[in-house]
């Protein structure tokens, strides 16, 4: 009720002199000046429960095209604005430069709604432009994946080392980047199958959310397709071993909470796919008799946890630290030729980041405690009350512009070198020997 009265309350604030849709030879104000006045409002970030609460009770087609013209244009000239902090030289890659002009063209059809009355053909035009946007924005990961790829080779082929402080900014405006298009997303996919073609919906959402999400039945899901792969690849794979905990209602054998399915199966699938691989190749002669995956599913009464836990051979803490930095990938990079043969996003190194990104975007969170030598535990934690999970959407501001800025710090601790580093270069030492 809160997001409706919200809706409605700043539709009355919006004027809307205009009675036909807007065209872009009709803009007062250049593409470049509306990006920099959008990026000056700040997105707005809904929980679960309201969006729920629309959905089932009193949202309509109207109200949620009033606040989108608004919201959706906000958080594309956001990260717009902070995409032009990048170097010149990742701009200018073909890869990067198509992602921006994505993200310029469908601004600018949002644009072509900001001052139009509301009737049913606006509200049509509407919802097939928002169509549009996801398809042109379909392969955004994967090709800002890319830019940053031709970028690093471009480094190279002119022998420039990347310093810490501009690895840590890649990281951090992908995390922004990736957060805010899961964001941008979701607001579109609830709009389209709130109020677009029927044939699209499913009968136990409301557009993309379970107000009753079985998490068990999920994880299900994402091992079942993932054994799927696993087995094609590899001729085998573990068996799964599932307990559910309920503390809320001890009574109630399955835990449920409202949630976005897809967003959950995404994080679920990835983190059984790498225990999968791990463990098949940590025990390469017993294909058909390796240790199973445990999985732990608890509810309690702020959060909702699931620990996955694989006998694959652990990584130690150096590789550990290194799972969630994006373009690192145990597995073989593929090229783009590769992309239709290959499991989604695999080689890239961008499964576990984006994982994460998933699981924090409604106040939840991804953890990882690794065994060197035995195996691996990753907890997923989701909010149990739906109006806890709110979205976490990235804002570009005077603390964004600073954060680019700012030098890397050196440390301030006299650290010996890691054993792990002295072992390597003794192994390479013995075998130069011999």
């Amino acid at each position: 009720m809160q997001l409706t009265r919200y809706l409605l309350q700043w539709s009355k604030n919006v004027t809307m002199p205009a009675a036909t849709l807007a065209t872009s030879s009709s803009f007062s104000r250049s593409t470049s000046d509306l990006i920099e006045k959008y990026s000056r409002f700040s997105p707005s970030p809904i929980s679960l429960r309201q969006f729920i609460d629309f959905a089932q009770k009193s949202g309509n087609e109207k109200s949620s095209f009033r606040w989108l013209r608004q919201e959706i244009p906000t958080r594309l000239a956001n990260m717009m604005k902070e995409m032009n902090r990048f170097p010149d030289d990742l701009l200018s890659t073909a890869s990067t430069s198509l992602v921006t002009s994505w993200y310029k063209t469908s601004f600018e059809e949002m644009m072509r709604y900001r001052d139009v009355p509301v009737n049913n053909d606006i509200t049509e035009n509407f919802t097939e432009t928002l169509r549009k946007i996801v398809v042109r924005h379909r392969n955004v990961v994967e090709t800002m994946a890319f830019g940053i790829m031709e970028w690093t080779e471009k480094m190279s082929r002119k022998k420039k080392v990347f310093s810490e402080t501009d690895k840590e900014n890649i990281q951090y405006f992908l995390d922004r980047f990736y957060t805010s298009r899961i964001g941008i997303r979701l607001l579109i996919n609830q709009h389209v199958l709130l109020f677009g073609d029927s044939a699209d919906r499913e009968p136990n959402l409301y557009g993309s959310i379970d107000p009753n999400c079985d998490v068990g039945c999920v994880v299900q899901e994402a091992y079942d397709n993932a054994k799927f792969l696993c087995e094609q690849y590899y001729l085998g794979a573990p068996e799964v071993k599932m307990h559910v905990h309920n503390v809320v209602n001890e009574h109630d054998p399955t835990v449920n909470i409202i949630y976005c399915p897809s967003h959950l199966y995404h994080v679920c699938f990835e983190l059984f796919k790498n225990a999968m691989r791990a463990t098949m190749e940590f025990h390469p002669d017993h294909a058909s008799d390796v240790p199973p995956i445990d999985v732990l599913v608890t509810k309690g009464h702020d959060d909702c946890c699931i620990k996955v836990s694989d006998r694959g051979g652990g990584a130690s803490r150096e590789k550990r630290q290194r799972w969630f930095e994006y373009l690192y990938s145990t597995a073989p990079r593929p090229s783009r030729g590769d992309a239709s043969r290959v499991a989604p996003l695999a080689g890239y190194g961008y499964g576990l980041p984006l994982s994460r990104l998933y699981a924090r975007y409604l106040g939840g969170d991804l953890e990882i405690q690794s065994i060197d030598g035995f195996g691996t535990d990753t907890y997923i934690y989701l909010r149990s009350p739906s109006n806890e999970a709110i979205e976490t959407v990235p804002v570009f501001n005077s603390t964004t512009t600073e954060q680019y800025r700012r030098p890397h710090l050196s440390g301030d601790w006299v650290a010996p070198i890691s054993s792990s580093s002295q072992t390597k270069k003794k192994r390479i030492s013995n075998k130069s020997k011999s």
